[in-house]
C-alpha cells in the first residue's frame, strides 16, 4: 500500500481552508439571507434547495473521482467556491441566494467525496479509523476559525468584506489542490485482483445506514439552522457573539472528538462507535428545555455537536468496508449523498418549527428524530460480518 505523507498533508491543509469558508458561510449565510428581508421560513427555503441540489452531485463527485482522478475534482471545487463569493455580493434579494447557496454547497461536496475516497486510499485497515479521526481535525479547526473571524468581519466591515474573506481562502484552497497527488492512479496501478460486487450483496445493512445518516442529519440540520436564531432572538447575541458560539459548538466540540473517536472505531468496532455515540444526544436535546442559560446551551450544543461528529470517521469506514475497493469513490457518495439529503430537510423543519411552534416543542422534536436514529443504527449488521475488499 503506497502511503505519500506529503499527499495527505497537502490535503489536510486544503481541508483547513475549505472547512474555514464552511463554517463560515454555514452560520453567516442564513443571516446574510435574512438581511436581504428574508423570513426564517424562506431562509430554511433557500437552504433546502441548495442542499437538495448538492445531494445530486454527492454520488457523481465519487463516480467521478473513481473515473477521472481526486484531485480533478476537487480543484474543480476550488474554481466553484472561487466564484461563489462574488455572486452572493451582487445578490438584492433573498430568493437571488438559491443559485448562490447552491454552487457553494455544491463545491464542498465535490471536495468531500474525494477527500474521504483520497483517505482511504492511503490507509490501511488496521488504523484507517485513527488516519481518519486525525485528517478530520482539519474541519474544527476551520470550525474554530471560520465563525469567529467572519463575525468579527461582518461586524466590523459589512456582508461585502466577509464574501472577499471566503474569496482568499478560496483562492489558497485551490492552489493548494493543484499540488494533491493523484491517489487513484496510484492505487489501481497496484490493484491485482477485481472482487465481483453487487449492491443485492450488502442491501439490508446499506439500507439501515442510508435511513440513521438522513434521519440523524435531519434532526442537526434543524438544530443548526435555528441556532443563529435562537442566539440573537433569544439571547440578544451579536453576530460577533454568535461566531464565538459556533466556534466552540462545532469547532472545538469536533476538534476534541475527532482523534479519539477515530482510534475508538479501530479498537471496538465501526458499529459499535456509532451506536455509544448516537446513544446521549437525545437526552441532551432535552436538556435544552429546562435552561435559559447561554453558558450551559453552549456545552450542551458541543456535546450534541461533539458526540455526533464522533460518528463520522467509523461511518467513513464502515461503508468502505462493505464495498470493494474499485468502488471506494462510489462508498463514500453514498455515505454523503445520505448525510446531505438529512441536513436538506433539516433547515426547511427547522424553519417552519421555528415560525410555528414554541422553542421546547422543537428540541422534544429534534431528540425524537435521534431517538429513531439511533434504533436504526442499533440494526446495522457488525462489519465484520462482510469480506472485506478493502483490506491491506
Amino acid at each position: 500500500m503506497i502511503y505519500d505523507k506529503r499527499g495527505l498533508a497537502l490535503l489536510f491543509a486544503a481541508n483547513i481552508f475549505i472547512s474555514t469558508i464552511f463554517y463560515s458561510t454555514y452560520v453567516f449565510i442564513p443571516l446574510f439571507i435574512r438581511s436581504l428581508g428574508a423570513s426564517v421560513f424562506e431562509v430554511g427555503i433557500v437552504l433546502f434547495i441548495s442542499n437538495a441540489s448538492a445531494t445530486f452531485t454527492m454520488i457523481l463527485g465519487g463516480y467521478l473521482s473513481d473515473k477521472y482522478g481526486r484531485r480533478k475534482v476537487i480543484v474543480l471545487s476550488g474554481v466553484a467556491q472561487l466564484i461563489t463569493p462574488l455572486l452572493f455580493m451582487s445578490a438584492q434579494r433573498w430568493f437571488e441566494t438559491i443559485i448562490y447557496a447552491s454552487l457553494n454547497i455544491i463545491s464542498v461536496s465535490l471536495f468531500v467525496s474525494s477527500r474521504a475516497a483520497m483517505i482511504i486510499d492511503l490507509s490501511n485497515r488496521e488504523s484507517a479509523g485513527e488516519v481518519f479521526g486525525l485528517m478530520n481535525t482539519a474541519w474544527p479547526i476551520g470550525g474554530l476559525i471560520g465563525p469567529l473571524i467572519g463575525g468579527l468581519v461582518v461586524d466590523n466591515y459589512g456582508w461585502n468584506f466577509f464574501f472577499y474573506f471566503i474569496c482568499t481562502l478560496a483562492a489558497l484552497y485551490m492552489l493548494i489542490s493543484l499540488f494533491l497527488p493523484e491517489s487513484t492512479k496510484r492505487f489501481y496501478e497496484a490493484d491485482i485482483e477485481k472482487v465481483k460486487f453487487s449492491i443485492r450483496q450488502v442491501a439490508s445493512p446499506l439500507a439501515f445506514f442510508i435511513i440513521l445518516h438522513i434521519i440523524a442529519n435531519m434532526s442537526i440540520g434543524a438544530l443548526s439552522t435555528i441556532f443563529p436564531f435562537y442566539l440573537t432572538e433569544q439571547f440578544g447575541k451579536t453576530e460577533t457573539e454568535v461566531g464565538i458560539f459556533f466556534s466552540a459548538g462545532m469547532g472545538l466540540a469536533n476538534l476534541i472528538s475527532q482523534p479519539s473517536s477515530g482510534f475508538l472505531s479501530d479498537k471496538i468496532g465501526r458499529k459499535k462507535t456509532m451506536v455509544f455515540s448516537v446513544l446521549p444526544i437525545p437526552i441532551l436535546y432535552v436538556l435544552f428545555t429546562v435552561t435559559n442559560d447561554y453558558l450551559l446551551s453552549l456545552f450542551i450544543y458541543m456535546g450534541i455537536y461533539g458526540l455526533w461528529s464522533a460518528t463520522w470517521p467509523s461511518s467513513n469506514m464502515y461503508i468502505a468496508e462493505i464495498f470493494p475497493r474499485e468502488k471506494r469513490g462510489l462508498a463514500v457518495g453514498i455515505r454523503l449523498t445520505s448525510v446531505r439529503s438529512g441536513t436538506t430537510i433539516g433547515p426547511l423543519i427547522g424553519g417552519f418549527l421555528w415560525d410555528n411552534y414554541n422553542i421546547h416543542t422543537v428540541f422534544y422534536l429534534l431528540a425524537i428524530f435521534m431517538s429513531m436514529a439511533l434504533l436504526t443504527a442499533l440494526m446495522l449488521k457488525d462489519e465484520s460480518k462482510f469480506v472485506n475488499s478493502c483490506t491491506s
